[in-house]
């Protein structure tokens, strides 16, 4: 199309271009009109409907917050009046003070409120005196809530706030009338929920104001419910949920559905007969489930938008006509003169250079006529010159081209950047390889400077690097700068700089082969870096860290936290063995550490006894990970000092012991006499009523049995709360007390295995530490109550052995099965690792092949002593 419209002549471009760029401007200057005023009259519609919908709520508001505060007030006074004559009976000596006020409680508890509201009192410190649910009377963290403070300070009057009462998930507006009565120093309230008190609003109050405003010619307001009923409308009654406008769509269902908002529908009035689009602005009251709505006609506010339209177009073809005339009278003036000097140019082209122009005027086309007759002499001059030199410089290029072709051949092939710059450092030539490291093209590469793309920190830098080789007039000087690339990232480059001459010996510039060596500075950097934040990371580190042989254990390096963990100082480790150091407790659990370092090459938290110069044993953790340095392996560890939280640990178990053993003997000494007791009474109230009642005495007798069962109930429970002394009466005498103790309560079937070497005392009974023995307990205790809690198994087996210096303890059941995403999530999860970690044993918790979980309890009998 542009191609095309290229091609037409001058008096056609001149009109068309006159005619296209008038039309686009009236139509860019209409539009911008009409959509002008468009959201000028529709913001103005939406301003008008919002500030009438505010209107008419808060006359709705107004209207139903003076029909319920009339109503509050003077049952508020009703109920005071009623105060202030029991008060005067009390005065009389007629009634006590007790005997008042307890009139009083029934008078004002006696009355509800709308359907929840209630009357109550408080003192003038905010204290519930009087209310209807007694657990709130004398709670002093009444106090502190606003409405109350509120109340307090104003004592009369009425009072607005939001509540939710317990297991309600939404505040709800609230009204509060109320009076102060002194001589009992007590602020009477009447509450209730807005809401509730929907009825006392009277709509014909407000009707007639509501249907007395107007919008644009047929525009009003209306009230509906959130059920489609109609409250307030000039025309309509009834219910209009199911309504559809001229669409068939629901717009009274997405009224009610949306409650606040802006909705567009076509509506028809009963004495019209088309539909037309209507504007509604709508608001929501929740407190009455009222919606306002104020509606108006589209049409009526639009009607203006026709008139600028038809304004528009009438002014279009108006200029329309005289813009094409005047152009056919402008184009005409230009296009003859035009013409005579295109066909005098087309005789110049063919051949004729002594063809001449006729001047008839001055203005730019006579000028025009002048210049091309001065030119058409000049050309014929030259063009005998040009003949002469063509042919003298004919050989001459042909050796040119040669020499240039082979050139040219040189550096395509080498891979090295190359380039030539002037003396000011602007880019004369350059290589294919240029290109390709830069990124730049070739036409932008040659519009730039050699500073701009090579990193030069001074400024002066390349001026005095060129100056001292000038100087010098050394060649194959070589420089390092950085090449900044056309994608912004920056390359290190290395540069064989030299001197350009011409053939008088003056230098004219110069040239240089650009090699990149990226990778060799990278790998540097990167070297000196990783060293750089090892050094760093290892010295700072919070945690102790030494570097060590992982044959010898002799120390390489140690850090501060190291040295303050253990109490040395560096030079009194530093090339020495670990183990030498007196460092483990034993020097055979050290080497026993270092073969699992030489076996594993890694460990994560693993724990250990470490001692402190003074002499103190310490709890700690260790992670390792092994790495070759300078061709000798050696062992990263990092030690961190747990023993404070080893501490808190076991006191919290050691509570959590006493805790269960204190509830066991209350359930034992204090809840079972007193179950004996009341068994006691039972029976001789059994056989009072035995004689007179006898079917009451047996509803006697089988409360004495539920008793009775109780009784024994608790005794269990308290046997399994409170365990005995595990290392004198048995470990396996324990698990059999369990097991008997699952059967009697729960009423699953729980069996027992013991295998040992031999029947002897310490086979069956491994520990020499009740704390060791009681971890082990509860391990099994733990598995055993999970299997009948959560995984609701029906038969539970505990197997213990003791054999070849090893305790193996292992609970099955065939419940559900533990859960994968479960497995160490529960707190009693948590607590059975934590007790096997504390007594050194392993434990595993598993789902069983056939159904149900197995829990896996292994420990060696010489390291059964509690730290």
């Amino acid at each position: 199309m542009l191609r095309f419209f290229s091609n037409l002549g001058i008096r056609f471009k001149i009109l068309a271009g006159y005619t296209s760029i008038f039309i686009a401007a009236s139509l860019i200057g209409g539009a911008i009109i009409y959509f002008q005023v468009k959201p000028t009259i529709t913001e103005n519609i939406q301003n008008e409907l919002n500030n009438t919908t505010g209107v008419v709520l808060n006359m709705v508001k107004t209207a139903a917050n003076v029909s319920i505060k009339n109503y509050l007030r003077a049952v508020c006074e009703k109920t005071k009046e009623n105060i202030e004559h029991i008060y005067k009976r009390y005065e009389s000596g007629e009634l006590t003070e007790a005997e008042a006020k307890n009139e009083v409680r029934k008078i004002i508890f006696s009355q509800t409120i709308g359907k929840t509201g209630y009357i109550y009192c408080v003192n003038s410190k905010g204290v519930p005196i009087e209310h209807p649910n007694p657990d709130i009377v004398g709670r002093e963290d009444w106090t502190h809530l606003p409405f109350v403070r509120e109340m307090v300070k104003r004592k009369e009057g009425y009072l607005e706030y939001d509540w939710k009462n317990p297991g309600e998930e939404h505040y709800r507006s609230k009204a509060l009338f109320m009076s102060y009565f002194k001589p009992w120093d007590w602020i009477v309230s009447v509450s209730t929920y807005s809401e509730e008190l929907k009825g006392l609003i009277n709509v014909n109050d407000f009707k007639e104001s509501i249907l007395a405003l107007k919008f644009g010619k047929t525009g009003y307001a209306y009230v509906i419910d959130s059920k489609g009923n109609v409250i307030i409308h000039p025309t309509l009654k009834g219910n209009f949920f199911d309504t559809q406008d001229g669409e068939g769509n629901y717009f009274i269902r997405e009224i009610t559905r949306l409650k606040t908002g802006r909705l567009t529908y076509s509506w028809k009035n009963a004495t019209e007969n088309e539909f037309r689009k209507k504007i509604v602005i709508f608001n929501y009251l929740p407190e009455y489930d009222w919606i306002v709505a104020s509606s108006v006609y589209s049409d009526e506010f639009y009607s203006i938008l026709k008139i600028v339209k038809k304004i528009v177009i009438v002014s279009i073809f108006i200029m329309l006509s005289l813009v094409l005339l005047t152009s056919l009278w402008l184009s005409n003036l230009i296009i003859k003169p035009l013409r005579a000097l295109m066909n005098n140019f087309a005789m110049g082209a063919s051949g004729d250079l002594s063809t001449r122009g006729h001047v008839k005027s001055s203005d730019e086309i006579g000028k025009l006529s002048m210049y091309f007759n001065d030119f058409m002499e000049k050309l014929e001059i030259y063009n005998t010159s040009l003949k002469s030199e063509i042919s003298e410089h004919r050989f001459t290029a042909d050796a040119l081209r040669e020499s240039e072709w082979k050139y040219k051949s040189i550096l395509k092939c080498i891979h090295e950047g190359y380039f030539e710059v002037d003396l000011k450092g602007d880019f004369t030539f350059f290589n294919h390889s240029m290109l390709t490291m830069s990124k730049y093209s070739k036409e932008v590469l040659l519009r730039k400077n050699i500073k701009d793309i090579f990193d030069i920190k001074n400024s002066n830098g390349i001026t005095k690097k060129f100056d001292s080789i000038c100087i010098s007039g050394e060649n194959d000087r070589i420089v390092e700068w950085e090449l900044k690339r056309k994608d912004s990232s920056n390359r290190f480059a290395e540069i064989s700089l030299s001197t350009i001459s011409d053939k008088n010996g003056y230098q004219t510039g110069f040239s240089g082969v650009v090699r990149d060596v990226t990778l060799r500075i990278q790998s540097q950097k990167a070297l000196f870096l990783s060293e750089e934040m090892f050094s760093k990371a290892f010295h700072s580190n919070p945690s102790g860290m030494f570097l060590a042989n992982i044959e010898t254990g002799q120390l390489i390096n140690v850090n501060e936290s190291f040295l303050k963990l253990t109490g040395y100082g560096s030079a009194n480790v530093l090339g020495k063995g670990l183990i030498d150091l007196e460092f483990f407790r034993n020097k055979k659990e050290g080497q026993k550490l270092f073969t699992l370092f030489r076996e594993k090459k890694s460990l994560r938290n693993y724990e250990i006894d470490f001692c402190r110069t003074s002499g103190e044993v310490r709890q700690g953790v260790i992670s390792a990970e092994a790495l070759e340095i300078w061709e000798e392996m050696c062992i990263l560890v990092a030690l961190e000092d747990h023993t404070k939280a080893r501490l808190l640990e076991k006191e919290f178990l050691d509570m959590r012991e006493r805790e269960r053993q204190k509830i066991a003997f209350d359930l034992h000494d204090d809840l079972c006499p007193q179950l004996i007791g009341i068994e006691v009474l039972i029976e001789i109230l059994r056989q009072k009523l035995k004689n007179k009642l006898p079917d009451t005495a047996d509803y006697a007798d089988k409360i004495r049995l539920l008793v009775k069962e109780s009784i024994q109930k608790t005794r269990l429970m308290s046997r399994g709360l409170c365990t005995a002394d595990i290392v004198n009466s048995g470990f396996d005498s324990s698990l059999s007390e369990l097991a008997g103790y699952v059967e009697d309560v729960f009423g699953i079937t729980c069996v027992l295995e013991c295998n040992t070497s031999n029947n002897n005392y310490d086979e069956f009974n491994p520990f020499k530490d009740n704390a060791i023995a009681t971890h082990a307990y509860y391990i099994a205790h733990e598995a055993v109550h999970n299997a009948v809690k959560h995984a609701e198994a029906k038969n539970i087996s505990i197997h213990y052995s003791n054999q070849n210096y090893k305790i193996r303890l292992i609970i099955k059941d065939d419940g559900k099965g533990i859960c994968e995403h479960a497995m160490g999530k529960g707190m009693g999860l948590k607590i059975m690792s934590y007790r096997a970690q504390r007594i050194k044993a392993s434990l595993e918790i598993k789902k069983s092949d056939q159904g149900g979980t197995i829990v896996l309890l292994e420990m060696e009998n010489e390291m059964a002593i509690l730290e």
